[in-house]
């Protein structure tokens, strides 16, 4: 008798201390896919005017342009194959034939510090092809290629002003 009650009692106390120790045990995971977005998305605020840094936007941007909206500040690329696509300096190995990406651009108008400004968003979307029949997985950018394009737009809008103040 006194071993069942043992065996009971034990298997009672180690259920308790499963039951206690569930709420940490089983906590969520963060979604990979919502972690890929995150990491993916790149914002920059330029003090210019909203025409200035669209015009400069376009010009620094050498891909095709599938869709574009002036009025609701959205541009977004075609898809870009990675062989075509922006290589960093340092890396001397050609990408997989199965990764493309596009770009997506969000303008949004307004001030800051009682200065005209316009934030630029730049998502870039990387898409790993397996083959034919699957679906293609997401892949995380390392924003390179993001600041690049800042840089460039800044740019643009410097000689911008500098010509404007030429005339």
């Amino acid at each position: 008798m006194s071993r069942i009650l043992l065996w009971i009692s034990s298997s009672v106390l180690i259920c308790f201390i499963f039951l206690g120790s569930g709420c940490s045990l089983f906590d969520r995971q963060q979604d990979p896919e919502n972690a890929i977005l995150k990491q993916s998305i790149h914002q920059k605020v330029f003090f210019a005017p909203y025409d200035t840094v669209w015009k400069a936007a376009h010009t620094s941007i050498k891909y095709p342009i599938a869709i574009e909206n002036q009025d609701t500040g959205y541009l977004e690329t075609e898809f870009i194959k990675g062989i075509d696509g922006f290589q960093p300096p340092e890396v001397a190995k050609t990408p997989s034939a199965g990764i493309r990406y596009k770009l997506v651009f969000n303008f949004a108008k307004g001030k800051t510090e009682g200065r005209e400004s316009t934030r630029v968003t730049v998502e870039k979307k990387i898409e790993r092809l397996r083959d034919f029949f699957s679906e293609a997985d997401n892949v995380a950018s390392d924003g390179l290629e993001e600041k690049v394009l800042f840089y460039r737009i800044e740019r643009e809008i410097v000689i911008a002003e500098a010509l404007k103040k030429a005339q």
